[in-house]
């Protein structure tokens, strides 16, 4: 993971306006092809609704302490980052996750995680979940800038498979 030093600590977050997802999934399109091919944004049932859900970059990762092979880190930006290399895909993490975010599936023996695109973020970009929906239902923001709008932040209302419940 690239160290990022024109980036300032990384305070937004994903968050979703529940009333214009189309339910799409560009975002995990996007996501998946710009993460070679893993599927690190998932979807849980929200009534009717199939919603997207991932990591919500803990300021405090529970994933970091749980990793026994150090590959679940934090980079100079905030980020919370999963270094491929280490990763023995143990499922330590997600287990770890207290909103059930991580998926416990492993791809090539490696488990999907959310980095924020921080690549795209040391160029002035967004997520790459946020910049491909076209219904502009996914918002890069602060969080308190969230719930004065309304909008929910990705992963916080997720516990394993129920998904408006947190641990």
């Amino acid at each position: 993971m690239p160290t990022i030093e024109a980036v300032n600590e990384v305070r937004q977050r994903v968050a979703i306006n529940l009333d214009t997802c189309i339910e799409c999934r560009s975002c995990a399109a996007a996501c998946f092809y710009g993460h070679h091919e893993l599927p690190i944004v998932h979807f849980a049932r929200v009534g009717a609704a199939m919603l997207p859900v991932l990591c919500r970059q803990c300021a405090d990762a529970p994933c970091i302490a749980a990793c026994p092979g150090e590959a679940m880190k934090k980079d100079a930006t905030g980020a919370v980052y999963r270094a491929v290399f280490a990763c023995r895909g143990c499922g330590s993490c997600a287990r770890a996750c207290p909103f059930g975010v991580l998926a416990v599936e492993t791809y090539d023996g490696q488990i999907a995680k959310c980095d924020l695109c921080v690549d795209r973020l040391a160029v002035g970009g967004l997520p790459r979940c946020v910049a491909t929906c076209p219904s502009g239902a996914l918002n890069f923001i602060e969080e308190p800038e969230a719930q004065a709008l309304g909008l929910v932040v990705l992963g916080s209302r997720t516990l394993g498979q129920h998904p408006v419940r947190r641990r």
